[in-house]
């Protein structure tokens, strides 16, 4: 289904840190910049009147301020998740959230499409781990789309994950240990991957889009090594992106329930 890559050495994972650090320095001075941005800009709204012809730029300007400051919040709190309490997480509810944020201005002439499974058991971990990993995916497959026409399908559920399953060719790992898993897959209708592009895709600092900063796949990759799950990439030139992210359950919600429909 995919071709493997190894994860990552232990020269990227230095560099991955290093990169951490810069980030959450750059994050706190961005933070004041946008709080100075949003304040400000709600000021010019105060001042104008409703019929105003600036108004619907500014308020645009407000969102677009308003949503870079959510993922710099985010950015912080991803950063000092370390000493963050584990906690039961709907992917599903988790998804919805970040959809409703992503909406105000990320994917304006990108259609979202949710098939999410009913009543999938909670996964145990970060909060802010799964945030990012959700918001990356998503931002991901939005800007594979030329022209930002064109959509990206989330979809979740359950699967049974056998002794020696080789169905699956998981690009993180050669194998998952056997159990129930919740997987979460977003598929795009952008420009898709060559075989080569597979393979480097989690790499830092790698993309395949003029305006991407490399940094995003990189951390899926290790949020979803974090949490001993897989990785599945389905990709061919002009026909898409399917990310595949399985996580386990925990051991005590570990088995599926009597009425189950395995995918």
């Amino acid at each position: 289904m995919s071709s493997n890559s190894p994860p990552h050495t232990n020269s990227q994972t230095h560099q991955l840190e290093t990169i951490g650090f810069l980030a959450t320095g750059i994050a706190h001075d961005f933070s004041n910049l946008l709080t100075s941005i949003v304040g400000q800009t709600s000021l010019a709204l105060a001042t104008l009147p409703q019929d105003n012809v600036a108004r619907f730029h500014i308020e645009k300007a407000m969102q677009a301020a308003e949503f870079a400051a959510e993922l710099t919040r985010q950015l912080l709190t991803y950063a000092s998740s370390q000493d963050a309490p584990d906690e039961l997480i709907d992917l599903n509810e988790l998804i919805k959230d970040n959809i409703s944020l992503l909406n105000t201005t990320l994917l304006n002439g990108v259609s979202l499409q949710l098939d999410l499974m009913p009543n999938i058991p909670p996964l145990e971990a970060k909060r802010a781990h799964f945030q990012q990993l959700i918001m990356n995916l998503i931002i991901n497959a939005a800007e594979s789309i030329e022209g930002g026409m064109g959509s990206v399908l989330l979809r979740t559920g359950q699967e049974m994950i056998q002794e020696n399953e080789h169905r699956y060719q998981f690009i993180n790992t050669r194998s998952l240990h056997p159990g129930c898993y919740v997987y979460f897959q977003v598929t795009d209708t952008g420009s898709g991957m060559t075989p080569y592009q597979i393979q480097q895709v989690f790499s830092p600092f790698f993309t395949t889009k003029p305006s991407g900063r490399g940094l995003g796949l990189s951390t899926v990759l290790d949020i979803v090594n974090l949490y001993k799950g897989g990785i599945l990439v389905d990709s061919q030139p002009g026909l898409g992106t399917t990310f595949h992210i399985y996580l386990p359950l925990p051991t005590h919600l570990g088995t599926m329930p009597n009425n189950t429909t395995l995918h």
